[in-house]
């Protein structure tokens, strides 16, 4: 592996939420209350939700903004490359984060939380962003922040001291994304494994087991081909048999396609949706992982295998921008 294939993994980072926050403290606790008596699992991924809400549609809009502020140059073709991907994103629109912000992004992140007694270090870090980004977004509301069309040539007009008032602020406010993200995804995984355990106890491995089951491969597919790529390690066989467990998780969603009893079906009905509003995106992130592996094999320059490799973070960002979306409004 070259030193040219070190390329950071892409800017989006999406985990898989189930859930939405609570209407208010009484609400919250009993909602916690009746979890715990379902599972202990249940009632820490309800409390960990509204910290990935926060994320998903708040922190990912807001790290794309940051390149753009920070890397504001034209691509080659941007008019042709913004009509091909405009749709790889179904997770927010950038227009209303500032919106989605004050509505998920509170301080109030934490206190399903706190009042579970889950994680306590995890909500200092949830109060710690929430802070951070307080205290950068008034200055990100004088520069059009998330406004800025990703097609052309982000038009900043900033007085000389702006950047010295915001840069500090902005690498403030990474910092503490970097350290919540890092904590939130370790618990999500451990938790959905746990939720899979779940389902399969209660109804065996039926499609809501099947999708859940596919979506804890598409992460563990990047985590190997990201910590392959860090470390130096990853192999061609190894990113071909990743790829070859995620397209087999992928396949078994064919199972579900045969006619079903009336009762059967209604319970279906929601995953069955989610599998089919996820099929383009997934199609695109297994396209990437062989195209990384088809141009590795031919020994393609290391240029063009960092823009595979990005194509597959890319990818993984899209499925996961697209399964959220849905996800919180139908679960």
């Amino acid at each position: 592996m070259t030193r040219e294939w070190l390329f950071p993994v892409g800017i989006f980072w999406g985990v898989i939420t189930l859930g939405m926050i609570g209407a208010g403290k009484p609400l919250t606790t009993f909602d916690l209350w009746l979890d715990k008596h379902d599972a202990p699992i249940t009632a820490q991924a309800n409390a960990l939700s509204p910290v990935i809400n926060c994320i998903n549609r708040v922190d990912v809009q807001w790290h794309l903004a940051y390149e753009r502020y920070t890397s504001p140059a034209q691509l080659g073709e941007p008019v042709r490359n913004w009509m091909a991907n405009q749709h790889d994103f179904d997770d927010g629109v950038a227009t209303t984060v500032n919106e989605a912000q004050r509505d998920v992004c509170s301080p109030k992140i934490s206190e399903k939380l706190s009042i579970l007694g889950y994680e306590k270090s995890l909500v200092t870090l949830a109060d710690d962003y929430v802070q951070a980004l307080e205290r950068v977004t008034p200055l990100t509301l004088k520069i059009r922040f998330y406004q800025q069309p990703v097609f052309s040539q982000p038009t900043y007009e900033l007085p000389p001291e702006f950047a010295v008032q915001f840069q500090p602020r902005a690498d403030a406010y990474l910092l503490a994304s970097a350290a919540l993200r890092q904590r939130v995804e370790t618990l999500d995984l451990e938790q959905r494994r746990e939720q899979l355990k779940l389902i399969e106890a209660r109804h065996g491995k039926d499609i809501h087991w099947y999708l859940l089951d596919y979506m804890i491969q598409a992460k563990d597919t990047l985590n190997v081909v990201s910590d392959g790529v860090k470390n130096r390690s990853l192999t061609p066989q190894a990113l071909a048999l990743t790829t070859r467990e995620l397209q087999l998780a992928w396949d078994y969603r064919q199972q579900f396609n045969h006619a079903e009893l009336p009762e059967t079906r209604k319970r279906n009905e929601v995953p069955r949706y989610l599998w089919d509003h996820i099929t383009g995106p997934a199609q695109k992130y297994l396209d990437a992982l062989n195209t990384l592996h088809n141009d590795w094999q031919n020994k393609a320059e290391p240029q063009r295998l960092s823009e595979d490799f990005y194509a597959v973070t890319r990818g993984y960002d899209s499925l996961v921008s697209h399964y959220n979306r849905m996800a919180r409004f139908d679960y």
